[in-house]
């Protein structure tokens, strides 16, 4: 089982770098390499939804293990992704984001759990390809 959620965590993390790179995400990508995160190429273009999604799992995993620098480093790319593009989204995304890297930054569990459920309420069924320019 512990092989398991390990192995559920390595794919989350090589998800979201392969979803970084496809989105020219370059220094968000690069950092997740040098974590040892092997990128899974995005198959198709990515979502909103799967960038956050994905980016929130990889956070919350990180957390939940100890490993605060990594999800406080996580948090604030998605944090910085989703400010840079709100001009293609509410406002709110953005505002969404930081509030999960506060919580990162604070080693917060349960102000990281109250984001993560606004994140996914906003982003858990959205399809809508990402990226773009802001």
């Amino acid at each position: 089982m512990c092989r398991e959620a390990g192995a559920e965590r390595a794919d989350a993390a090589a998800r979201l770098a392969g979803i970084a790179d496809a989105l020219g995400e370059t220094m968000w990508a690069d950092e997740l390499r040098r974590s040892g995160v092997t990128p899974v190429p995005a198959a198709t273009p990515p979502t909103w939804g799967e960038v956050a999604i994905t980016g929130l799992d990889v956070v919350e995993d990180r957390a939940r293990s100890g490993d605060w620098t990594t999800a406080r480093d996580q948090a604030a790319f998605l944090a910085d992704f989703f400010t840079r593009m709100r001009k293609q989204l509410h406002g709110v995304a953005g505002v969404a984001f930081e509030g999960l890297a506060s919580a990162a930054r604070a080693h917060d569990l349960e102000d990281l759990a109250e984001h993560g459920d606004l994140i996914r309420e906003l982003f858990g069924s959205d399809d809508a390809p990402a990226g773009g320019t802001p």
